[in-house]
């Protein structure tokens, strides 16, 4: 809501945003490691291994990744706040308390992960912390209980307004046991994209698995077991990397059950939150590391300088090469489907685009390979039928329209697209049920109400299509609603309030060539040349050759120089 306030839906503005929020996720993990590990040099390293992985490219180019940007700023935040309640007393201590309970409740808002923080909090506070052994049982819950009431109340609320954290179940038809062996073989998948991230892909298909012999449930099972050996190895420490490691399966966790997620049940916009534990993992094997080369004398020192240096270089180059796949969702769509041809759902978003750039045959052969993959796949149904009715086939058009209904009768663009295409047909009681159809299962939906308003100013129903307009205007401002309304009015004489209505349509969209012709006019009638010539001059600009606004504008410009002294 920001952003659009203060950009408008110009995309720069979006980017920028997640730009600046990650650097601000980068400057609070070099704050909360110096606080975790008491020393600069392997928070310096944290914060350097988080902003370089090339995985988080998709959250911060993508626009709307932005709510894992916040999550991570806010946890982040949260933990910073807690870590320093270790040191505290009196006022600093309820300040940082204050603060604490203020950035967990963002955080939540933010994304649902954010639960795992009072219990990471907790774990922290009874095995980690440094002062553990001197510090009393009840003084020790007092700093994270706070995080633990906030929780519960955000599940409650969750409970009772919504009937759980994830009221709507993606995949019902998934069993328990296809479950646990798909998280098992997601968990192979993570870790493999943080170790080497070097085939990236903003949408990956997902192939459940049935049986703990997959090839992909084997590899996630000996990954997560080579992790909880390295667990084990580090638990005498008890430090950051071994609380890395918690982190990491912690924050993880909820996006392993594929019965509750989307569509894209593998992202790498995932791995960003649980990033911040492998990253305190590499910090604190690479101060090893550099210990230890330090030890052997100059020359290991020279190799692991060396090996650093590639190895950021090389991370460098592959956010610069996965960048250039975000320039446009044609590219993005494209280089998708070099690794996931089968991802039937990215088919059609490249042949909508396709689609609006004018391309129909290239967004014909998208939408029916996306069938053939998904046959009933209610979009690619609804938009061959777009095809077909842009094609004058309306024979075929309303065949793959009643199809897409079938698979889901509520689907109101396919309503919407029947009805034009009866109106076409010249049906227009048909139409008319569809149009009403869509109205109903999406009162608010603008391209309806405009759609039912448009048939009956054809059957000459003059009220009930004003009446339609103004409940589009309702839901949201529109050029389509606004120029109808003033030739509405305009028709019943009535010139103020139409001039009203074209005023509105010329600032919503400055480039509404009718709306600038017809304030022209009502200009002109009213005795203000100087307005109707300007008008007609902002209206040519995108219909130069409109033979009306033409010949008005040169009797207005005659006339000017007719009474020029």
């Amino acid at each position: 809501m920001l952003c659009y306030q203060l950009f408008g839906p110009l995309p720069y503005g979006f980017h920028l945003a997640n730009v600046l929020i990650h650097a601000a996720v980068v400057l609070i993990l070099y704050a909360a490691s110096q606080r975790l590990f008491e020393d600069r040099w392997p928070a310096f390293l944290t914060a350097v291994a988080f902003a370089l992985h090339p995985v988080h490219t998709e959250s911060v180019d993508w626009v709307s990744g932005v709510t894992d940007l916040e999550v991570a700023f806010f946890m982040l935040l949260t933990f910073w706040f807690f870590l320093g309640l270790g040191r505290a007393h009196g006022r600093k201590a309820v300040a940082l308390g204050i603060g604490m309970a203020a950035s967990f409740i963002l955080a939540l808002l933010s994304k649902e992960q954010a639960m795992a923080l009072p219990v990471l909090a907790g774990i922290y506070e009874h095995f980690y912390r440094r002062d553990r052994a001197q510090t009393p049982p009840l003084r020790k819950v007092s700093r994270y209980g706070l995080l633990w009431l906030i929780g519960a109340g955000y599940l409650l609320f969750r409970v009772r307004f919504f009937g759980a954290l994830a009221p709507v179940q993606q995949r019902p038809g998934i069993t328990a046991s296809q479950t646990i062996f798909s998280g098992a073989a997601l968990v192979g998948q993570y870790f493999g994209k943080l170790l080497w991230p070097a085939k990236l892909c903003m949408f990956y298909v997902f192939h459940k698995s049935a049986s703990w012999r997959d090839p992909a449930v084997l590899a996630g099972a000996a990954a997560l077991i080579g992790c909880l050996a390295l667990f084990v190895a580090l638990w005498r420490r008890r430090g950051p990397a071994s609380f890395g490691i918690i982190w990491l399966l912690m924050t993880l966790a909820p996006v392993l059950n594929a019965h509750w997620m989307a569509a894209n049940v593998f992202a790498e916009r995932y791995l960003y939150l649980p990033s911040v534990g492998f990253s305190w993992l590499v910090a604190s094997g690479a101060s090893e590391a550099w210990a230890w080369s330090a030890r052997r004398g100059e020359r290991w020192r020279t190799a692991a300088v060396a090996l650093a240096g590639i190895v950021l270089v090389a991370a460098l180059a592959r956010i610069v090469l996965r960048n250039r796949d975000w320039r446009s969702d044609k590219v993005l769509y494209a280089k998708t489907l070099e690794q996931q041809p089968d991802a039937y759902l990215i088919r059609i978003n490249l042949g909508a685009v396709d689609w609006a750039d004018g391309d129909v045959a290239g967004a014909e052969r998208e939408w029916k390979e996306a069938l053939r993959l998904a046959p009933e796949h209610p979009i690619a149904l609804n938009d061959m039928g777009l095809v077909y009715t842009r094609r004058k086939k309306y024979t075929e058009a309303i065949e793959y329209f009643k199809k897409a209904l079938e698979a889901k009768p509520n689907f109101t663009d396919a309503h919407m697209f029947l009805g034009a295409c009866y109106q076409d047909m010249g049906k227009n009681d048909l139409a008319e049920k569809e149009f009403r159809a869509a109205v109903d299962i999406s009162p608010l939906n603008v391209r309806a109400r405009n759609y039912l308003a448009q048939l009956y100013l054809v059957e000459r129903r003059t009220p009930e299509a004003e009446e339609q307009f103004r409940r589009s205007l309702e839901s949201a401002e529109n050029v389509e609603a606004w120029d109808a309304l003033g030739d509405i009015l305009l028709k019943r004489h009535d010139s103020a309030r139409a001039e009203r209505a074209f005023e509105r349509a010329v600032a919503v969209e400055p480039d509404d060539s009718h709306a600038h012709f017809r304030l022209g006019a009502l200009y002109r009638s009213a005795g203000r040349p100087a307005e109707a010539a300007k008008q007609y001059q902002e209206g040519l600009e995108t219909d130069p050759t409109n033979p009306e606004a033409l010949a008005a504008l040169k009797e207005l410009q005659a006339q000017s120089r007719s009474h020029a002294p």
